[in-house]
């Protein structure tokens, strides 16, 4: 009888749910994330649209970067502290939520990617990257009007 009461007190202890002052920590810690993460993006973009000094090919990936960290900033992050109180309790809404973190994450992962495969192909082959790499490449003009 002592043995089930000490299992069930430590199990009852494994899956406690998170105290009122943790919420608000994490909530408090995912809006200075996602202030960060607009304010400091929305800079990358404003510069890179007014400079057009700046507009080079390997910046174009750069730029992709921080459109897609601003938008994890202003719709993930959100989503991410409304799912961490349960919210929203509808099915379709909730897997439109879990969705879309999944997507922007994913979205920034890649452009993360896409970056360090940009600057490890023009470190490693610096002749072969600037014959082939272009700047229309890395805007996404793939087709040209001879084909």
């Amino acid at each position: 009888m002592e043995g089930e009461d000490v299992v069930s007190t430590t199990e009852a202890g494994a899956y406690r749910s998170p105290t009122p002052e943790l919420y608000v920590t994490y909530t408090t810690l995912e809006i200075i994330v996602a202030l960060v993460a607009v304010v400091g993006n929305a800079m990358v973009i404003h510069v890179f649209r007014r400079d057009r000094r700046l507009r080079r090919r390997t910046n174009y990936y750069i730029v992709s970067l921080a459109l897609a960290d601003l938008l994890v900033g202003l719709l993930g992050i959100p989503f991410a502290i409304l799912a961490s109180v349960g919210q929203p309790r509808n099915l379709h809404a909730c897997l439109f939520t879990v969705s879309l973190l999944v997507m922007l994450c994913t979205i920034s992962i890649f452009c993360l990617v896409a970056v360090s495969v940009d600057r490890y192909w023009a470190i490693l082959h610096p002749m072969c990257y600037s014959r082939n790499v272009r700047t229309r490449t890395a805007i996404g003009h793939h087709c040209d009007s001879t084909e």
